[in-house]
Formats: structure tokens, sequence, C-alpha cells
């Protein structure tokens, strides 16, 4: 997303349908809005929406009578189940997209601490949920979040004859079982060939392992995989020629190595997925990239939320990040934590990562030195129970928006509904979805004579419109007074549609560069100064909790940060009070205006003695 452009999710979607795999994950935005659960009365009319633009991909104009040909996976959700209440949060997102007439593919999320007898009751209980719907169940499956030494053969093996198990005794048909099988250390594709292996031996043919190129890096090698099968010579012929294009097709368009296969700008530090993700927040923190694993195992050996909360990998990056950070955490090991904790020690976290702590959903004991954090922190866990997130509902909707305006608003909230508008105005940049050699290139650097193809895709039912574009090439703006080195000079770019020649004009780009260098960052506390409070969790000032003249009070709030998409109230430490504050350097969020970007280190407050 971007304040003044931004891609349509639906445009993306539709697009991206012909060529899914059958079933897909359910957008982590249709489940939860940074940490916070979307409703199911928000939920239910998302789903609807999401299902008409499906239902309009495949069959044109028209209902939602039948069933939809889309098939989600929410393992955002979790495994979690209450025995006492019944809540489940992925039944419940089951159940509703049933309503919506999709297709969902129930997902048991692996962990080694889950025991089989909860996968045993959570698979006959989705077999209930179809039933209910009038429909038999055919299809899981089994996502591995973070492959590691507990993803073997014989534990992946006991898991899905589990499953099978359970068809067995409800007098079902073997069911479709599909294998998410990330590879971090180049283990998957052995042990996805000997769980094909075991699944001949077992006379079970319904077994789908998902797998990727050769280095992909990300997913299994397929070549190694698939070795456990007996492929004659066309098909072999036809594996070599895939792996062959997706190679081409990588080396066009990734900036990165095939190791991080996304498609990214060329300025971007982000390398994609959970992995580039962690790297680009260490980045943010100024921390050292290649402890940021280690930090997050503590987390999750310290606070084992494991993998049934949504989404956990993000809940055990930024406790591992409140760790890193922490000065009285050393070393840096899960002893050395409990120690801060049980003495009484905070973490830097925000209440979205209290809140979860708190609610406990998982399939995990927990330790005692979760209650002790929460103990320790009771101001910042209040504060936080006590704020409800305002949440786009469908009662905030213009009644004017279609179905995928819809699904962008509700699935993406106030940053979606903010899109919409800027679609009426044009200001989008989802034309050029399909034209990824212009969206990701250096700016100027787009040759003349260049052809390319825009999208025109109304998502009104009718099949999308591509239109080519010639690229003319730049030159500046006639009668630029200050001349070509100024900062204020403006580019021509000229285009040719149709015969007919289009120019726009824009700011040029190195000049604005050239501005933004000479502008005046952020002051910087400095070291040792009591009197100036720097920043250490790095983000978006979104709020002051204090004023000029306000006495402060160990504990209370002094401001509120937009840091790792959640929002961290920062606490007063217990050495500033009593103290006043003197000024407020920073600009916070407006409805116009972004707030000021902080890094570590930058003075936040300014105090001095009452």
């Amino acid at each position: 997303w971007t304040r003044t452009g931004g891609f349509d999710p639906a445009s993306i979607l539709r697009l991206g349908l012909p060529y899914n795999m059958p079933a897909h994950s359910l957008q982590r935005s249709q489940y939860v809005n940074g940490l916070a659960e979307l409703t199911p009365e928000i939920r239910r009319p998302l789903f609807e929406s999401t299902a008409e633009i499906v239902a309009q991909h495949y069959r044109g104009a028209g209902g939602t009578d039948s069933w939809v040909p889309w098939q989600p996976y929410n393992f955002h959700a979790g495994n979690f189940y209450c025995e006492k209440t019944g809540y489940s949060p992925q039944d419940d997102t089951t159940l509703e997209l049933l309503d919506a007439k999709c297709l969902p593919m129930p997902n048991w999320v692996f962990s080694p601490k889950f025991p089989l007898d909860a996968l045993k009751k959570w698979t006959e209980r989705q077999i209930d949920i179809f039933e209910k719907k009038g429909l038999a169940l055919q299809q899981l499956r089994i996502k591995n979040p973070g492959q590691g030494v507990d993803w073997t053969a014989d534990t992946l093996w006991a898991h899905v004859d589990t499953i099978i198990q359970c068809f067995k005794a409800r007098g079902l048909p073997p069911p479709i079982v599909y294998i998410h099988n990330h590879d971090f250390n180049g283990m998957a594709p052995h042990t996805g060939a000997e769980l094909f292996r075991k699944a001949h031996q077992a006379n079970f043919h319904t077994l789908v392992i998902d797998a990727a190129p050769r280095k992909n890096g990300t997913h299994n090698d397929n070549t190694v995989l698939l070795s456990a099968l007996n492929l004659d010579a066309s098909q072999k012929e036809a594996l070599a020629e895939y792996n062959h294009n997706q190679q081409m097709i990588e080396n066009l368009i990734c900036r990165f190595d095939s190791r991080t296969s996304q498609m990214t700008p060329w300025d971007s530090d982000w390398a994609g997925g959970t992995e580039g993700s962690d790297i680009r927040i260490a980045k943010e923190y100024s921390l050292d990239v290649r402890k940021i694993n280690d930090a997050k195992e503590i987390a999750n050996e310290v606070f084992p939320l494991e993998r049934a909360v949504t989404p956990f990998s993000e809940y055990k990056l930024r406790l591992g990040i409140a760790i890193m950070i922490e000065p009285g955490i050393e070393p840096k090991s899960a002893d050395s934590v409990r120690k801060w904790v049980n003495g009484g020690g905070k973490l830097k976290v925000g209440g979205d990562v209290l809140v979860g702590l708190s609610r406990w959903e998982t399939l995990v004991p927990k330790t005692k030195e979760v209650d002790q954090l929460l103990k320790n922190m009771p101001e910042e866990l209040d504060a936080a129970l006590a704020q409800k997130a305002k949440l786009i509902g469908p009662s905030d909707l213009p009644a004017t928006l279609s179905a995928a305006q819809r699904h962008t608003a509700l699935g993406f909230q106030a940053k979606g509904l903010e899109f919409t508008k800027a679609q009426a105005k044009g200001t989008d940049l989802s034309p050029l979805l399909i034209a990824p050699e212009v969206l990701h290139s250096r700016p100027k650097s787009l040759r003349a004579g260049t052809k390319f193809q825009i999208l025109m895709d109304k998502l009104d039912g009718s099949l999308p419109k591509k239109e080519e574009i010639k690229f003319l090439g730049f030159g500046l703006a006639p009668g630029a007074a200050s001349g070509p080195d100024s900062l204020g000079r403006e580019l021509v770019l000229s285009f040719l549609h149709e015969g007919q020649k289009v120019e726009v004009q824009l700011p040029d780009p190195d000049a604005a560069a050239s501005a933004a260098a000479g502008a005046k960052g952020n002051r910087k506390a400095t070291p040792g100064n009591k009197m100036e409070v720097p920043t250490v969790v790095p983000g978006e000032m979104l709020s002051y909790a204090v004023k000029v003249g306000d006495k402060l009070t160990k504990g209370q709030i002094l401001c509120v940060l937009e840091s790792m998409k959640m929002e961290m109230k920062i606490p007063v430490p217990d050495e500033l009070d009593g103290l006043v504050v003197k000024a407020l350097p920073c600009q916070g969020r407006t409805k116009e205006a972004q707030g000021d970007i902080l890094a570590p280190g930058d003075l936040m407050v300014e105090l001095q003695e009452k």
C-alpha cells in the first residue's frame, strides 16, 4: 500500500485465479487486521463479496447460488479448540465460508507439541461441519509454518494416517491430504520423497505435496521429491521444461536471487516471505540480522504460543525483538529471559502481544513466565484490553461499492476503504499489474519505444481488457524557468495509445531525491542525557499521551507508536518519574498526513526538572 497509489487486491485475486493451486491461503487480511481478529459480522460479508468476485471470474455476471470454485484454507485461525465452550476460530471461519458458498479446505497447523489425539478430534469436527451443510469432506491440509528437525517422514505419516483412520471410521472414501512443505535446511524434498514411499506402502494414493523448481530455496526441490515416483519419459521431459521456464521467469522479474523468488521493487530491502520481513524489521531496529532467529526461538521457549494462534510467527518475532533490545537481559538466553521476567522485568511489546498472551489460545500448556510478564505490565495490559479498535464494518461502507470494493474495504480495513476512494480519483497503480517491467524498474530507465500492456478491469463480471501502450520517451517540461538543475523541475512522459499521443507531466524523481537528501532529519537524543528521551522502538508516531507541562508518573503511557503493524504504547520508565514534559518534537498521524517516522536514537520527548 501507498498513500497515493497502491494495487487493487480484488484485481490481484482475479489475475491469480487461473494460476493458483486448487486451493490457496485465505488472505491474512480476511481474518486479522494487524493482530486484531475481524469479527464474524465483518468476515461474513467479506467472504460473500470474495465469493462474488470468484464467481464473476468463472461465470460472468450473476449470483452465487451454487457452490463457488474457490477453496481457501485458513491456517491463520490456528488449531485452538475450547472443550468447555466449543469455541474454535478455524471452525467458525470454515462455517462462515461454507455459508458464503465457498469450499474451504480445513488446515491443521503442524507442531510436534500438538498431540495426535487433538488432530483426531479436529478431523472429526471438520467432517461434522461439512455434513451439517450436506457436503462430504474430501480434502484437508497440513501446514508446516517453518520446517525444523521435527518435520520428519515418520512424524508426517503418523499425522496423515490419523486423518485416514478418521475417514475410514466414518465410512468415507480416503481423503486428499495436501502437505505444505517449507524447506529451510535442504531436507524437505527428501522428507517428502520418503513420505510418498510410505503412502505407497500403505496403498494410499491421494497424497499431494507441494514443491518448487530446483534452487528455489523456500519450498522443496521437486526433482528430489518426485524421485520417489515412477515418471515416464514424457513426464520427466515436462518437469524439466517446467523448471527451466520457472527459472527464466525468476531471472526476468526477480531483483534478488532465486532463494527469494519475489517480484520486488528495485530499491526495496524486503526479500519476501517471513525471512525477508524479519530481516527488514531487524534493520529497522539496528539489530544483527544473524541473531534474529535465535531470539525468536528463545521467545518461543519461554512463551510457547506454538502455532495455534494467529499469526504465531509474528508473536515470536515481536517477543524476540523485545528480548534483543532489552539491555537487562544478558546473555540472550531462555534462562536470562526467565530471570528477568520473574524478577519483575518488562518487555517492550505492543498491547496486541499482551492480549494474545492473556488469551493463550493454543494447545500447549502456559508457562509461569507468561502470567508473570502480564503481572509485571498491568497498565499496558489494561490499556490494551480497554482499547476497542475501530474496525470498518458493512454499515461504514457506501452503498455504491462493488463486490470488489467491499472485498477491499472489509478485508483491508481503513487502508482498504481509503484505497476505494483513490480508485475513484484514478491514482491507484492497478493497471500496471501486468507491466512489471514498468512498475518495478529504476526511475527514468524505461527505454523509448518500449511497448507494454495495462489492465482495464472493472471487476463487474465482464472480462478484463488489456490495452497496449507505447512509451515514446522523457522530456523536460517546457518553460522550466528554474533550469534543469532546479529541485522543482518536472518531466514530460510521452505515450502512444490507439494512435493518439498522450503526455503526462510529473515531478522529476531525481529532483525529489535531492530535495529529500537536503531536508533536515529527525533530531537525535543526546546519549546519556536523561532529559532527552530517545526512541527505542522504531515506528510511526501516532500520538502523544502527555502534553507540555505534564508531570510524569512511572508506568503511565507516554506516547503511541505504530511498529511492526501494531500499536505500541510506550510507558514512562521508572527513572523519569516526577520529571516534567518540556517539548514534544514529533508530529503525530493525522487524517491528512503520516506521523513522523522514528528510528532508534531519535529524540521522542524533551524533559526538565519539576
